[in-house]
């Protein structure tokens, strides 16, 4: 009987192509993407690329991203989901 795993909050798997375009980014180098320095601005570039690619996956503007819980739920507050829409 194969296994069922209902416990999503806990732990969740990674799809094995998550993982390997992930894994150089674990493994280093690190840099802060609020730096101003070669390092710090290529990580940035890292987190702006995937932004743009998960706002053009959901049909959305990159505004959609919030830098924590607080900012999101504001965001969704004062917006309606359709205004966030890349042809609205």
């Amino acid at each position: 009987m194969a296994r069922v795993y209902l416990d999503y909050n806990a732990s969740t798997p990674i799809d094995p192509r998550v993982a390997a375009v992930m894994r150089p980014l674990l493994e280093g180098p690190f840099a802060n993407p609020s730096s101003s320095h070669p390092g710090g601005l290529k990580a940035r570039a890292v987190i702006e690329r995937g932004r743009s690619q998960v706002a053009w996956l959901l049909g959305a503007a990159s505004e959609l991203f919030g830098s924590g819980a607080h900012s999101s739920r504001h965001g969704s507050r004062s917006r309606s989901w359709p205004s966030c829409r890349r042809d609205a």
